[in-house]
């Protein structure tokens, strides 16, 4: 579509298109002409210069194609009783590049100011009957999905609580990172498929898991069959006779086209590798689909069976490559100040609360909240509480308040983020307060002031450590001689054990992070106040009930490396950590 002489518009999909064509001749509004030789236009939808804004078709584009442009949709006689279908559709609009190809969208203390982010990232839909976008919402609320016409934003500042001397903290040194000249990409060129021997053991080993049940439920749906039983999961593998069928140079030029899509220039392919690869342990991944999808009865079966394990195959080399590429840079720490701009120093919460009355009744409270902790009163934020909410303003923390939810089914509200992501974390916060106040805490502390920050989960804001199987501590806390500016600073993760192998890599921070404290201090300035560094993992599991641990080893040898039992009551395991770190 065009008007005039000026560029293509918009793109038209019509199923009998010569018949179309012979009769817009007739009709004297439009003006017609045929093109035998000009490119496909659709493949040129994703071109950075692409002038067409405007796609129109009927079911032809609920699946197999992908574009990060699409950002309305418009609903004719669609979608009414079309169950999955509708939701792929949705499929091919909520997708999004994001900043860095992260795949995200951006979180509200992210956006610059002035340039309306959010509507840019907002997918809008529309329908031509009102019934049926109201059909429509009633299908969002059944996936407990509340309309963004029914919902009340409020954003919620926190409160900076930083001391007035630095705190020491770590962060990937320059030089090291993505293209540097002893980046990852620089300095590596590993085989796809073969750990190195420097990281064996010390990165978590890539697992691939997928889910097969919704491409197939739509699929069904589309046929007119009945729906497919996906309350229950079938689990299986590929049957590897089947391989003998497969064409493998297709499997291998499309792995080449995937790295060279995501710039994995160092990464190393074989293809008698990926074969005796794809023929060996098959404990890499986990596949969900019916057992019936699992045969092959023609060749059809066998191209789709193929286009599985590419699908596999793919999403393996991704995460087998950021684990190598994370274990790299995780060996490079320099020493940095703690400043408000850190990537853990939460400053926005933002709620979206349900116009209700049960809404309007949290949305007074938390206002209330937002209130006392713009004015700096943390005593009287201290005492706040609303029914399944937690909010904690804990004053050694460097920003308050810490707010999540307990249960997220109960409240008539979401927020994003959440300060916790487990019962286990407030625990440990409130024993640490409680232990804080009370005169053995002081006894234990000492003339040190402590200090506490909640750590962002993710490499761009927090801190992880890769060669710990790129784990992401909850907490770090800090002990500070205000006298000599010595500092001892702590990562710690309250987290269940349950089902824990003595040999996970998260097990080993505790000696880990004594290397990258020996690496700091041979780094430092002369006469610089040392920093100490430790690491503990808080278990709530009970000693008792650990699955992996057996009679191989008694409580206080786990207790040595660090791992402390939260059941034993917050002035015992906390009294023993402190012990610890003061060595």
């Amino acid at each position: 579509m065009r008007v005039g002489d000026a560029d293509l518009f918009g793109l038209i999909n019509i199923g009998d298109d010569s018949g179309f064509y012979k009769l817009a001749e007739d009709v004297d509004s439009f003006d017609t002409e045929s093109d035998d030789f000009g490119r496909a236009l659709f493949r040129t939808l994703n071109d950075k210069d692409s002038k067409l804004n405007v796609l129109i078709g009927s079911r032809k584009f609920t699946e197999g194609w992908s574009s990060w442009r699409v950002s309305t949709m418009g609903l004719l006689n669609m979608g009414q009783g079309e169950g999955s279908q509708i939701i792929q559709l949705f499929g091919r609009g909520v997708r999004l590049k994001g900043k860095g190809y992260s795949l995200k969208r951006t979180e509200p203390n992210q956006r610059p100011k002035g340039l309306h982010l959010d509507k840019l990232e907002t997918l809008n839909i529309f329908g031509v009957r009102a019934n049926y976008m109201a059909a429509f919402k009633d299908y969002l609320k059944e996936k407990g999905i509340t309309p963004s016409d029914e919902i009340i934003e409020l954003d919620f500042p926190t409160q900076p609580n930083l001391p007035s001397k630095k705190l020491k903290t770590l962060a990937l040194k320059d030089g090291y990172k993505d293209n540097q000249k002893l980046g990852f990409k620089r300095t590596h060129f590993p085989w796809l498929y073969e750990i190195p021997a420097e990281f064996d053991g010390k990165i978590k080993t890539p697992h691939i898991a997928l889910d097969m049940y919704p491409r197939l439920e739509a699929i069904s749906t589309t046929a007119g069959n009945a729906a497919l039983q996906t309350n229950v999961r079938n689990e299986g593998k590929l049957n590897q006779s089947h391989f003998a069928l497969f064409d493998f140079d297709r499997i291998y030029l499309a792995l080449q086209a995937f790295k060279q899509q995501r710039s994995r220039s160092n990464l190393r392919l074989d293809k008698k590798r990926l074969i005796d690869f794809c023929l060996g342990d098959q404990n890499w991944y986990t596949l969900y689909m019916p057992e019936s999808e699992f045969k092959a009865k023609s060749v059809a079966d066998i191209k789709r069976l193929e286009d599985i394990l590419i699908r596999l195959l793919c999403d393996y080399t991704d995460r087998f490559y950021k684990a190598l590429k994370t274990g790299y840079e995780g060996q490079f720490y320099e020493v940095i100040p703690m400043h408000d701009e850190h990537g853990s120093m939460l400053k926005l919460y933002q709620f979206e609360v349900e116009d209700s009355d049960d809404g309007h009744e949290y949305l007074k409270k938390l206002e209330a909240l937002k209130a006392l902790v713009a004015k700096g009163d943390l005593g009287e934020a201290s005492k706040w509480n609303a029914p399944h909410m937690v909010a904690l303003s804990f004053d050694r923390h460097l920003f308050y308040p810490l707010l999540s939810l307990e249960d997220k089914d109960a409240v008539p509200l979401k927020m994003r983020p959440m300060a916790f992501d487990a019962p286990s974390e407030v625990q440990f916060v409130e024993d640490l307060q409680a232990f804080y106040n009370s005169a053995q805490g002081r006894d234990a502390i000492g003339e040190r002031s402590l200090y506490l920050l909640r750590n962002a989960d993710s490499k761009s804001k927090g801190i992880g450590f890769a060669t710990a199987g790129n784990f992401y501590p909850d907490f770090l806390l800090w002990l500070v001689d205000d006298a000599s500016g010595e500092q001892w600073l702590s990562f710690v993760d309250p987290k269940g054990l349950r089902h824990m192998d003595l040999d996970h890599p998260k097990l080993g921070l505790y000696s880990e992070i004594k290397k990258i404290e020996s690496d700091l201090a041979s780094q430092a300035a002369a006469g610089e106040p040392s920093l100490t560094l430790n690491a503990f993992v808080l278990s709530p599991t009970h000693y008792s009930d650990l699955l992996n641990i057996g009679d191989k080893i008694k409580k206080h040898e786990l207790e040595n490396r660090h791992v402390l039992f939260m059941d034993d009551g917050g002035s015992v395991y906390l009294d023993k950590m402190f012990a610890m770190i003061g060595r």
